[in-house]
C-alpha cells in the first residue's frame, strides 16, 4: 500500500507541457494561435537565440480583463468551448485550455492585456506555474505575451533543443502556416534585428507570392470547385514548378492547418504524369467539408484530423482538380494512335511519357575528366562482369549480355551510384570541382527556406554552389558542383531543395552524407531518358570502375540477372 499517490498540480502541468510544448515553435504556434481567436487583425513576432532564450508575441486582439487573465493560467479553462459537444463545431484555434498553464510550467511568463476602452490593463508574472504577480498596467488594446528562459526548470528537454538556426527555421515555417491560414492578418516576424517575415493583410494568392517566392506567384492556378458536401478553395501551381516533397503544399480542412499524406497524395494523383516522379504542386488549398465527418481532437498539436470516409473524399478532391487542370488545357486525352514502342518486348508506351530526344548527357561529359586523376591514383578491382549492352527497356533499363546470360540495369540508380563514389572520391582527395554558370540562376525562396539556405551556405560552398544572397528570400547561384555542370536550371532547383532539407539533420555528418547523396541523386540519369548505344556503353564502363556498384546510394538494386537456367525454366524447358 502506499506506492500509488496523486500528483501535483506542477507535476501533472510539466507533464502535460510535454505533449504541447516540444521546442520554441509550439510556444509561437500557441501563442498565435490565441491571437487569431482574439480577433487580431495585426500580429508581431519578435525571438531572441531561436526562441530559446525570449519569445514575444503582441496582437491588438480583444484582450481581456483582469479575472479572464488570471484564469487563464489554470488547466483546461477556455472560453472557446463549454461543453464535450462543442467539439463538434468548435471553429477557434485552440479549445483545450493547455497553452498558456503548459508554457508558464515550463519557462518565465510575463502577460500584459488590455480590453478596449478599458481605462486600465493587467499585467501577470509567473515563473514555472508558481508565484502569480498580478497588477495594473497601462496598455492599448490587446495582449502581449513574453516567454523568456525556456525550459530553464527541465535541463533534460532543453538538451534536446537543436541549433539556433534550426529552431529558427521551425518557427518560420509555424509563421508561414498561420500567415498562409489568414492572409487577412498583419504578421511580422523578427529575430533579433533581423526581420524574417514582413506580410500585410492581402488576398491569399498575394500571401502565397509573399511566402513561397515570385517564382511559385507566377505559376499559381486558382482551385476552386465543389462535389457534394465536398468544396475546396485556393491555388496550387502549373506542374512547372513544384518540390520533391510536400513541404511546399500547405492543406487545411475547415479552416485549420493540418498535415495529411493522405490528401497530399491525392492532389499528387490528380496531376497524374505532368509531375515528375516524387513531385508536389506548391501552394494552399482549403478543404471545406461537414463537421460532423471531422475529428480535431485527435493529438494535443492540433494538426492531426480523422476525416470519416476519406477515401471518398479523396476521390471526389481528385476529380475537382482534374477537371481545372483540364479547362486551363493542362491535361489531355492520350491519343492511343500514336505511341511509341520503345520497348526490346514490343510493349507500346504513350507517347506522352517518352521523351523523343536522347539526353546530352552533359552530366557525363563535363565530369569525365575531372575524375580522371583521383581513379589512377587508387586502383579499384571489382567483380562486375563483362557485359555489353542491346536495348532499353521503357527508358528505364539497359538490357545487357554478359557470359553469364541477360542483365537488366536500373540505369538511374546504377549511374547515381556511379556519381556518388565520384563524388567521395573528390571530397577525399579535396578536389571537388565547380563549374561557372555560363547564365547565373535566380533562386527565389519561401520564408523558411531562404532562412534554412542562408544558414547552410557555407557547407553548401564546401560542396561545389557558389550562391550570393541579392534579396530577402532571394539568391543567386553562380556555380555549381562538376557533377551537375550542363544540368537543367529545374534539376538544380531540385538538388537544392534535398539540400536545404537536409539541414534539419541531427551532426554536420548526416547532413554532409545527405548532401553528396543529393548531388549525386540529381546530376545522375533519369529514367526517361533515351540514351544512346554509345551511352549506354559509358554507364556499364562506369559501372566497372567503382567499387560497390550492386546498389544505389539508397539501397535500391542496380542490377539483375537472368541466366540461361532461369530461362529453361520460365520456358519450362528440360532435358537440356
Amino acid at each position: 500500500m502506499g506506492n500509488i499517490q496523486v500528483l501535483d498540480d506542477h507535476t501533472i502541468n510539466q507533464i502535460a507541457a510535454g505533449e504541447v510544448i516540444e521546442r520554441p515553435a509550439s510556444v509561437v504556434k500557441e501563442l498565435v494561435e490565441n491571437s487569431l481567436d482574439a480577433k487580431a487583425k495585426n500580429i508581431w513576432i519578435r525571438v531572441e537565440e531561436g526562441g530559446t532564450e525570449l519569445i514575444v508575441v503582441r496582437d491588438d486582439g480583444l484582450g481581456m480583463d483582469r479575472d479572464d487573465a488570471t484564469l487563464a493560467f489554470r488547466k483546461h479553462s477556455t472560453s472557446k468551448i463549454r461543453e464535450f459537444d462543442d467539439l463538434q463545431d468548435v471553429i477557434t484555434s485552440g479549445f483545450r485550455g493547455e497553452a498558456l498553464p503548459s508554457i508558464a510550467s515550463v519557462s518565465r511568463l510575463r502577460i500584459t492585456t488590455s480590453e478596449k476602452d478599458s481605462s486600465v490593463g493587467t499585467r501577470i508574472t509567473i515563473e514555472g506555474n508558481n508565484n502569480l504577480k498580478i497588477e495594473d498596467y497601462a496598455a492599448p488594446q490587446g495582449t502581449t505575451i513574453e516567454v523568456s528562459d525556456l525550459f530553464f526548470n527541465t535541463p533534460a528537454r532543453s538538451k534536446y533543443l537543436k541549433r539556433i538556426s534550426t529552431e529558427l527555421q521551425h518557427i518560420v515555417k509555424i509563421i508561414t502556416i498561420e500567415a498562409i491560414r489568414r492572409p487577412d492578418v498583419s504578421f511580422n516576424l523578427v529575430h533579433g534585428e533581423r526581420k524574417l517575415i514582413e506580410a500585410p493583410a492581402s488576398d491569399l494568392k498575394t500571401r502565397i507570392g509573399i511566402l513561397l517566392g515570385r517564382e511559385a506567384s507566377k505559376e499559381l492556378i486558382e482551385m476552386s470547385g465543389e462535389i457534394d458536401e465536398l468544396r475546396i478553395y485556393g491555388f496550387l501551381t502549373r506542374p512547372s514548378v513544384s518540390r520533391k516533397s510536400m513541404a511546399g503544399l500547405y492543406l487545411h480542412v475547415n479552416g485549420r492547418p493540418i498535415q495529411a499524406r493522405n490528401i497530399s497524395y491525392s492532389i499528387k494523383g490528380a496531376y497524374g504524369s505532368l509531375l515528375h516522379d516524387g513531385h508536389f504542386p506548391i501552394g494552399a488549398l482549403f478543404i471545406e467539408i461537414p463537421s460532423k465527418d471531422v475529428d480535431v481532437n485527435v493529438h494535443p498539436a492540433k494538426t492531426i484530423v480523422r476525416i470519416a470516409n476519406e477515401e471518398k473524399i479523396n476521390k471526389m478532391l481528385r476529380q475537382i482538380i482534374r477537371d481545372i487542370l483540364a479547362k486551363q488545357a493542362l491535361i489531355s486525352h492520350v491519343d492511343l494512335e500514336t505511341t511509341n514502342t520503345n520497348s526490346i518486348f514490343g510493349t507500346a508506351i504513350p507517347a506522352s511519357k517518352t521523351r523523343n530526344k536522347a539526353v546530352a548527357l552533359n552530366s557525363i561529359d563535363s565530369f569525365q575528366q575531372e575524375f580522371d586523376v583521383s581513379l589512377q591514383e587508387e586502383q579499384i578491382e571489382t567483380n562486375m562482369p563483362s557485359m555489353r549492352p542491346l536495348s532499353l527497356i521503357e527508358n528505364k533499363y539497359i538490357v545487357a549480355m554478359g557470359l553469364d546470360g541477360l542483365y537488366i540495369i536500373d540505369f538511374h540508380a546504377a549511374h547515381e551510384r556511379v556519381m556518388y563514389e565520384r563524388l567521395k572520391d573528390q571530397k577525399r582527395f579535396k578536389r571537388v570541382g565547380k563549374q561557372d554558370l555560363l547564365k547565373p540562376i535566380s533562386l527565389e525562396l519561401s520564408k523558411s527556406e531562404s532562412t534554412a539556405f542562408e544558414d547552410m551556405l557555407g557547407d553548401i560552398t564546401e560542396m561545389g554552389f557558389d550562391a550570393e544572397k541579392i534579396g530577402p528570400s532571394s539568391f543567386m547561384i553562380r556555380s555549381v558542383p562538376a557533377l551537375l555542370a550542363g544540368s537543367e536550371p529545374e534539376r538544380i532547383r531540385e538538388a537544392i531543395d534535398d539540400i536545404v532539407e537536409s539541414g534539419t539533420m541531427k551532426t554536420a555528418e548526416e547532413k554532409h552524407t545527405l548532401m553528396m547523396y543529393t548531388v549525386a541523386c540529381h546530376s545522375a540519369l533519369r529514367a526517361g531518358d533515351k540514351l544512346t548505344m554509345a551511352q549506354m556503353e559509358f554507364v556499364i564502363r562506369e559501372m566497372e570502375s567503382i567499387p560497390n556498384p550492386y546498389a544505389c546510394v539508397h539501397g535500391r538494386p542496380t542490377v539483375m540477372t537472368i541466366t540461361p537456367a532461369e530461362l529453361d525454366k520460365k520456358f519450362k524447358r528440360s532435358g537440356f
